[in-house]
């Protein structure tokens, strides 16, 4: 037997094996775990069920199972909702995690399963107990886990000198798609922020800070007294419930079935950067009816280039329009005028080169500076003034075209 096969070959076995005898048994040696059962040596096992109609936050969780929308995002079977509470927020090999939230979909209900990793002696068997919990062919479905949990899993898997049924297994970022549904909408993207301005969830004084979690957990290996980390099983299992919530809301919204002209605006933006243009124009249409001014006039602008790239000139003229109709009726002058001149300059170039018309293209150049010097006077940006040389550039070419060179009208250039 070579060296490394004493290192890493059956030695670590026999090594592993004696850690755990001087542990003793592992419902000897913890207390106060909440209910679950003991489903191998030092790996317990606690189970949660969720009505998947029931009330959570401003809607029931619904069923994953069956947001088929999803499928055009990478989802494929059954989802699994995959959640890691470690000993470090920072990774790498020195993190390795105590606790793995895993959601399913079981009949009428949502589940949540958590195994709880009794020390780290055990970690090859709870590895082997995650994974029996996830079935073949499903998704995997996180928030940041492409980042975190993903990467620290597959780590303790190498050093465990096992692997993962479920590696390449489709995977589902939720970080992902909130970011592209509410980047700037909100102060934060995190999942408390999602859960409390998007889905409506308030968590109950048992929560435990996720900066909290690590030492809670040194504590209980020092003492065995596993009484404080009932929080942090608080906190996985609602991480878990409010992953699966924001996937069927995210899926409602790719369906259009939102009244939030944001969420509307957003999902259109999602499905065109899938290719499926028709999909992004209906959401955008929706959003141009929603609540929102503000959705309403980005929804407009994206509707009016869709429209042009098409080459459906008269379409994207109206939008344009209407667009100029919804900024006019925006409270902020200030940013709303970079929108209302960037519509002006494009019913500009519709109006010379597809209408033929430079003197109506002349009307919205003319109102473009009036709205770009104005708002120069509320200190506009060098943005501001290049689009200004742009728009006087574009000026006086128009007006060459209206008034031929000379001293005046050509009338008058050849009378006399």
């Amino acid at each position: 037997m070579g060296k490394f096969d004493r290192l890493f070959g059956n030695d670590a076995a026999a090594i592993s094996e004696k850690k755990q005898a001087r542990h003793g048994r592992a419902e000897d040696a913890v207390r106060d775990l909440p209910d679950g059962e003991w489903v191998a040596d030092g790996v317990y096992r606690t189970e949660t069920r969720y009505w998947a109609q029931e009330a959570y936050g401003r809607a029931a969780i619904g069923n994953p199972d069956r947001m088929e929308v999803m499928r055009h995002l990478g989802a494929k079977g059954s989802v699994v909702f995959l959640d890691l509470e470690t000993t470090g927020l920072s990774g790498g090999t020195g993190t390795y995690a105590f606790l793995c939230g895993l959601g399913t979909t079981s009949g009428e209900y949502f589940k949540v399963a958590q195994y709880f990793l009794k020390s780290p002696a055990y970690e090859a068997q709870w590895l082997d107990a995650i994974n029996s919990g996830i079935p073949e062919g499903a998704t995997l479905a996180t928030y940041n886990g492409r980042s975190f949990d993903i990467p620290i899993l597959l780590t303790r898997h190498i050093l465990a000198r096992r692997r993962p049924h479920w590696e390449s297994f489709p995977h589902i970022d939720l970080l992902h798609i909130s970011r592209r549904l509410y980047r700037g909408y909100l102060e934060s993207c995190s999942l408390g922020s999602v859960e409390k301005h998007v889905l409506g969830v308030k968590r109950s004084g048992e929560d435990i800070p996720g900066s909290m979690i690590p030492g809670l957990y040194l504590q209980y290996l020092h003492s065995g007294d596993a009484s404080s980390l009932r929080g942090v099983f608080y906190h996985n299992r609602l991480d878990i419930a409010s992953l699966a919530s924001l996937y069927c809301h995210a899926s409602r919204a790719l369906c259009g079935e939102s009244s939030d002209g944001r969420e509307l605006l957003r999902a259109g933006d999602i499905w065109l950067r899938m290719g499926r243009n028709e999909r992004a124009s209906s959401l955008w249409g929706m959003a141009m009816d929603s609540g929102d001014p503000a959705s309403r006039v980005h929804a407009t602008l994206r509707a009016a280039h869709f429209a042009k790239k098409n080459q459906d000139y008269e379409t994207a003229r109206k939008y344009f329009a209407r667009a100029l109709a919804e900024i006019g009726h925006r409270q902020s002058a200030r940013t709303a005028g970079g929108a209302a001149a960037g519509a002006l300059e494009e019913l500009a170039k519709l109006e010379e080169h597809r209408f033929m018309s430079p003197a109506r293209a002349l009307d919205h150049v003319n109102e473009a500076l009036r709205v770009l010097k104005s708002e120069r006077l509320y200190g506009g940006s060098s943005a501001n003034i290049a689009m200004i040389r742009s728009m006087e550039h574009r000026k006086a070419r128009l007006e060459k075209k209206i008034r031929p060179p000379g001293n005046g009208t050509g009338t008058e250039k050849n009378a006399g």
